[in-house]
């Protein structure tokens, strides 16, 4: 049960989910999003194994050898300093590395227990697996209301896609390779099929935003009545050549995912940082610039404020947006689902 929680928990804030991965800078973008989605179908698997008790030690020694995995993962993750959540459980319950290291200790004690004592030739009737999967869908349930105050329907869908797997798992057919094939297929299809990477569909380079008025921002001001006048400066300062100009709001949560996607690629990548700019609407809580950052786990690049009419008319109230400038002209324009690694890479690598 803990490791369909785990793995439906990870399903709901897949976003989060991915741009943690992404964040320690091991993978590529486009590979987090695949890495994000086996970790939980392979969840799926183990705990749809474990509940039908076929191929008991098999799946009790995978499981052993996925916990220690992750508690060398979550070791170094400690080491390097990261104290957020390692989303184990996803955004519903948070644990950090230590915390999550300290549960897997106790997990895998449990399960050499299992392996020692359990008879390898019980197996449970299929009235008990569905009392088990009904179960689990409650918690399930539980922790969406008590942690979002909703219900996210897809989540509810791969659960009853699990009860399926556990149900046939349960039947005496089970042991035909090609049942044993659909089942373990099932978990990664289904999580696929319900939240396809980004790369599947995102590919646009061209998010629709005022560029007339994003321009204009560019420009600085002349008093047209005096032209020996002092040029204003410009409300977005910008070097010549290549740029990047991000417009976020600091208190979206996707801006904020946005926001350490682009830090994780500038620190993979070893880019230029001074060509990377925050554009934020003025807003009076101030102290929610710093919690941006802090949330973001986003590097502090250059930075502006303009006024909120301002920042809503460029972005057309559909933020983020996040644009490639060359020389004073817009070259893409990108939302958070299809900013594309390689693109900007290849933008600012040959500025």
């Amino acid at each position: 049960m803990m490791f369909i929680i785990s793995a439906v928990s990870k399903f709901i804030t897949i976003d989060s989910f991915e741009m943690y991965i992404f964040s320690f800078g091991i993978f590529p973008l486009g590979v987090s999003f695949y890495v994000a989605r086996f970790v939980l179908a392979f969840e799926l698997i183990l705990g749809a194994a474990l509940i039908s008790h076929r191929n008991h030690r098999f799946a009790v020694l995978m499981s052993l050898l996925f916990l220690l995995c992750f508690v060398v993962f979550l070791t170094y993750a400690h080491l390097v300093g990261r104290t957020d959540s390692c989303h184990c459980f996803g955004e519903m319950l948070p644990f950090d590395p230590v915390q999550s290291i300290l549960k897997n200790a106790v997990l895998v004690v449990l399960l050499l227990f299992i392996y020692k004592f359990t008879p390898a030739d019980w197996f449970p009737r299929w009235w008990l697996v569905v009392l088990i999967y009904l179960a689990t869908a409650v918690l399930v349930v539980y922790c969406m209301v008590h942690s979002f105050y909703a219900i996210d329907k897809l989540a509810l869908v791969m659960m009853l896609v699990m009860l399926g797997v556990g149900l046939l798992a349960s039947l005496p057919f089970y042991g035909k390779w090609y049942v044993t094939t659909a089942l373990i297929l099932a978990p990664i299809v289904t999580t696929f099929i319900l939240t396809p990477p980004d790369s599947w569909f995102y590919t646009n380079t061209d998010e629709r935003f005022d560029e007339e008025l994003f321009l204009q921002q560019l420009q600085p001001a002349v008093d047209a009545a005096d032209t020996l006048a002092v040029p204003a400066s410009p409300a977005i300062q910008l070097q010549e050549g290549r740029n990047i100009v991000a417009f976020f709001s600091p208190k979206c949560g996707i801006c904020q995912l946005a926001a350490g996607k682009i830090s994780t690629i500038v620190a993979r990548n070893d880019l230029d940082s001074t060509r990377i700019t925050y554009v934020f609407p003025k807003i009076s809580d101030t102290a929610s610039y710093a919690k941006f950052y802090e949330v973001s786990r986003s590097s502090h690049f250059s930075e502006t404020r303009i006024d909120k009419e301002t920042f809503i008319k460029i972005t057309r109230a559909s933020f983020p947006i996040v644009l490639l400038v060359e020389d004073g002209d817009v070259a893409a324009s990108f939302a958070y689902r299809n900013i594309n690694e390689k693109l900007v890479t290849d933008f600012l690598d040959n500025r």
